[in-house]
């Protein structure tokens, strides 16, 4: 019911030609096999399922011009659904495409968008986890690495089925596409004190993934919602186009943006709503105006601060007690 798919909708409608002549053939039928030995499916079984997952990936290929590679993820996807009594192939089809183009973030791969997107909403959440990142050079394809991986199966490939059927079913009902990273941010913050000691290992030895338990999983959850509640919305609506289109699958404009963009965006029409509820609901931003002053004094919001960026340069003591002023009054909002 949450993925939508009923008789009715012919969005993910498939046609079972039994050709199996993808390229990666060998490869797919290599990985379909390992997965079934690893849930020990029974002989009677194991040849019908290996030919239904097979059918479904190398129609799924050819639809969408997709290239099957080892460890994209796709095989791990499997492992719950496997669990269903689904009635068909077609059924499987719709069930794996569905989870695949909805909530699956495109572009999973090296120095992809993915990464950068996570390194942003770090830096928003625990600037210190982030700063530790950067000032060791370990870049977001490190260190997000791992936790993408778990975003590209939707932790499938990494979590024991009695946790995720119930992660899913949570995942599903919630319906936000944006939810996965926010689950791979909480388990990031989960390993934060182990590693700030780690400083002084090597790059490869920082980055580990935390195991997560049932007995975790609904502390896991509402902090998650909790983190993604609190994070500014407009994000998703610039980035939903390079990230989860269905129907342009090239590579958006949008995209770039990620890859330059500083901190995490935030579109004026969200400020300024924040801005006349007064900080009543949602996320409270402390906005502070770094035009010149004639700028600020001829028209500024009512709620903003004012920090001269030409003091920076101009008298930089000046401009060191103005900022250490700001975070007092931060300090003090935040407080009140």
């Amino acid at each position: 019911i949450c993925l939508d798919i009923n008789e009715a909708n012919d969005e993910y409608e498939y046609s079972d030609s039994n050709t199996c002549d993808s390229p990666q053939q060998n490869i797919i039928r290599d990985d379909v096999s390992r997965l079934l030995h690893s849930l020990e499916i029974s002989e009677d079984l194991f040849t019908t399922k290996v030919n239904d997952i097979e059918a479904v990936i190398t129609y799924y290929c050819k639809k969408y011009n997709e290239t099957y590679e080892k460890g994209n993820g796709w095989i791990e996807i499997f492992k719950p659904l496997l669990t269903l009594q689904y009635k068909d192939r077609s059924e499987l089809y719709a069930l794996f495409a569905s989870i695949r183009n909805r909530y699956i973030p495109r572009d999973c791969e090296a120095d992809g968008v993915p990464y950068h997107l996570f390194r942003l909403l770090l830096l928003y959440h625990d600037p210190e986890l982030c700063s530790f990142f950067d000032t060791r050079k370990i870049t977001s394809d490190l260190y997000a690495h791992i936790w993408v991986t778990l975003i590209r199966s939707l932790y499938a490939g990494s979590c024991s089925l009695n946790i995720i059927l119930p992660l899913w079913d949570g995942y599903f009902q919630h319906a936000d596409q944006f939810f996965a990273f926010f689950l791979a941010l909480v388990l990031l913050m989960f390993a934060k004190e182990k590693l700030l000691e780690m400083a002084d290992n090597s790059k490869r030895e920082i980055i580990a993934p935390t195991n997560l338990t049932i007995d975790d999983l609904d502390d896991f959850c509402s902090l998650a919602i909790h983190y993604a509640s609190n994070t500014p919305q407009s994000f998703r609506k610039e980035f939903y186009s390079c990230l989860f289109n269905e129907t342009d699958r090239t590579f958006s404009q949008k995209a770039y943006s990620i890859y330059q963009a500083l901190c995490l965006p935030i579109s004026v029409q969200e400020l300024l709503q924040a801005n006349q509820l007064g900080g009543t609901a949602g996320v409270r931003y402390f906005v502070v105006d770094c035009r010149p002053a004639e700028q600020y004094n001829s028209k500024h919001l009512c709620t903003a601060f004012h920090l001269d960026a030409n003091l920076l340069l101009e008298d930089p003591k000046e401009f060191a007690g103005t900022v250490d002023a700001l975070f007092a009054t931060q300090q003090n909002a935040i407080d009140a």
